[in-house]
């Protein structure tokens, strides 16, 4: 049955508040939140990560840990640190549905709340999958024109209302006062992809994990919003740009509690720290490169095919930065080649400078395939390596190793491992990996958030 317009926020409040996701749910929020906190123990050390909490620890006051370090501060604040730090490497996971980074906001926000009032590991994870599906369902009517053509930075624009929607989950608001979380984030929401390529970027995951976290606290001491602020005529979708109408925001609600996108289309993984857009290229590249013995001494030149979208995302043809390197095409191919599966250190600006990288990128070459189009976003490529023995090889991949249903045990440990180890010790890493791991069964998620912070062995 479908939802009435009018009572449009009213049914996601209400989806919020009460919903029961499955078992299978549950496995996929865990697999996210173990993720998610692994890349954000990577990313404390970032520039952007350290510059926030030398401004924000100067005032805040709380509780509430920021991984990967030995400070604290209030929910809000632990939030937008945590969701920063997730988000600096660009090493954190992606849903093609919102065309977000959804667990950099949702990780954060839920997790703050948690620890603000001791809430368990299980009440977590249900908020993170209740966020998530608002996010998706937004995504679905918003898209492709909100994020596609207006530059709304997704992560941001709609992750705000689902880091909403998960912190007031955990703090367990009533269905009227989660509908006026949803509309203070509804005004809060914001971020532009002009900023892809600088430290703004992951200031983007953060702002939507304080503002989610903000907007359900004020809505639990009675702060109100207009219930027309996602759907009214200057609300959200309105001044947003949304793709459809409202009505069809009605529609995709209507399923809620009987489909779950999170098992339908799921969480995308990154094995590499770069744009998602870079994987399916990467996975093949890759591949040719360990099937053939390919060294930088064999390449004459690479050709990436890739759908319509991925050029206005991989924009940077001569990266300078370790940011920029990121979003560029010709960078990552010329650094599989010459230094194989990368890594956080791959994009160091000593390796961005390597003469044998340089010597490549101005062979590889990034162009539109239009027949990739009718595919999910991001999902197909081909790779065409030319070599100067005259041979040309070939490979088209469909989807990276990271996508739903295709990442092992093995390479989520460790990818947490690798990132955990830049803050923690070895003992400790594999300590917070095991808690982590474990957090559908903690009482408390302090027990697990107190593994995954620096100043312990």
């Amino acid at each position: 049955m479908t939802v009435a317009t009018a009572q449009l926020t009213t049914s996601i409040a209400d989806f919020i508040a009460t919903a029961t996701p499955p078992a299978r749910a549950r496995e996929r929020a865990g697999i996210a939140v173990c993720d998610t906190i692994g890349v954000a123990l990577a990313g404390a050390a970032e520039p952007a990560a350290r510059i926030l909490r030398t401004v924000m620890t100067a005032e805040s006051r709380g509780n509430c840990r920021i991984l990967g370090t030995g400070d604290r501060a209030s929910a809000a604040d632990a939030a937008f640190a945590n969701g920063v730090a997730a988000h600096a490497l660009d090493f954190d996971d992606m849903c093609f549905v919102s065309m977000a980074h959804p667990s950099c906001a949702l990780m954060p926000s839920a997790l703050a709340a948690a620890e603000m009032v001791n809430a368990s590991g299980r009440a977590l994870l249900d908020a993170y999958i209740v966020g998530f599906e608002v996010e998706c369902r937004l995504g679905m009517t918003m898209n492709p024109r909100h994020y596609h053509a207006r530059g709304w930075h997704a992560t941001s624009s709609i992750g705000t209302l689902g880091a909403a929607a998960a912190a007031a989950r955990v703090l367990k608001l009533s269905p009227a006062a989660a509908a006026h979380a949803l509309g203070i984030a509804a005004s809060l929401a914001c971020g532009l992809k002009e900023n892809i390529g600088t430290m703004v970027k992951p200031l983007h995951a953060g702002v939507a994990a304080r503002n989610g976290v903000m907007a359900a606290r004020l809505a639990q001491q009675g702060f109100t919003a207009s219930g027309q602020a996602i759907d009214g005529p200057q609300g959200y979708l309105a001044a947003m740009d949304s793709e459809r109408p409202a009505a069809d925001l009605a529609l995709a609600v209507a399923d809620f509690g009987k489909r779950w996108e999170i098992l339908d289309t799921g969480i995308s993984v990154k094995l590499y720290p770069s744009c998602a857009a870079t994987h399916p290229p990467l996975d093949v590249l890759l591949q040719l490169v360990r099937d053939h013995g390919l060294t930088a001494d064999d390449i004459e030149a690479i050709d990436v095919e890739v759908d319509s979208m991925t050029p206005r995302l991989l924009i940077y043809d001569r990266p300078e930065t370790e940011l920029e390197a990121k979003f560029s095409m010709p960078f990552c191919a010329a650094a599989a080649i010459v230094f194989g599966h990368p890594t956080i250190e791959t994009f160091a600006v000593e390796r961005i400078a390597d003469p044998r990288v340089q010597a490549i990128i101005p062979r590889v070459s990034l162009r539109a395939n239009e027949a990739f189009d009718t595919a999910a976003p991001l999902s197909q490529a081909r790779v065409t390596v030319r070599l100067r023995d005259g041979r040309t090889l070939t490979e088209q991949a469909d989807g990276a190793r990271g996508y739903p249903g295709r990442l092992t045990d093995a390479e989520l440990a460790g990818k947490f491992l690798g990132c955990a180890e830049r803050a923690l010790s070895k003992r400790a890493a594999r300590l917070a990996l095991a808690a982590v791991r474990g957090i559908d069964t903690a009482p408390n998620v302090t027990a697990v958030t107190a593994l995954c912070v620096t100043g312990r062995d």
